[in-house]
């Protein structure tokens, strides 16, 4: 999320707080609303004051109107385009990720894998979560799943920049 959206948020968290707030000190009775009438009122009668409450209330309603589309869950187009001279030819980061947990879980020691995939314009790189067994050489096998990650993105898949493959082991078996 962005700084600005962030800013957003928070300025429209603290408008329905106290609006809530306010709303609920009448209700309870500890703000009596004839005060609050009285100061609306107070508030409309001379027009600097006027306009800066109409701007004030345009924003906050601007804002509801903007803060859902702000929650939206972007659906990214999280593909990976490839060389081709025939035409374009995108491959799915899902499907790569899917893949490559499936090939990982053939390499002998590795026990439960996850993989995610992030492109740039500098190539790919590769990010493993995994359980290992430990009875192996745990550094030998992160070196043979990076190989083996590596060569299947580049001679399976075609993907000819693989900067790095970051590995993580969280649990040893």
């Amino acid at each position: 999320m962005r700084f600005y959206q962030k800013v957003l948020w928070g300025v429209g968290v603290c408008a329905l707080a106290l609006l809530s707030l306010g709303g609920f000190l009448v209700v309870v009775g500890l703000f009596d609303r004839f005060v609050v009438h009285g100061w609306l009122t107070f508030v409309e009668q001379t027009l600097l004051t006027r306009s800066i409450i109409l701007v004030i209330f345009g924003f906050l309603f601007g804002l509801s109107l903007y803060l859902p589309f702000l929650t939206r869950t972007k659906v990214e187009r999280a593909v990976i385009p490839l060389k081709n001279p025939l035409g374009a030819v995108e491959i799915s980061q899902k499907a790569i990720s899917e893949f490559i947990q499936r090939i990982g879980k053939e390499v002998e020691g590795v026990e439960d894998i996850k993989a995610a995939i992030k492109s740039s314009d500098e190539g790919v790189d590769v990010y493993l979560t995994l359980s290992a067994q430990a009875q192996g050489e745990v550094p030998r096998l992160i070196d043979e799943l990076q190989t083996v990650v590596k060569t299947y993105l580049n001679k399976t898949v075609g993907i000819e920049n693989v900067r790095e493959i970051k590995v993580r082991v969280v649990k040893l078996i």
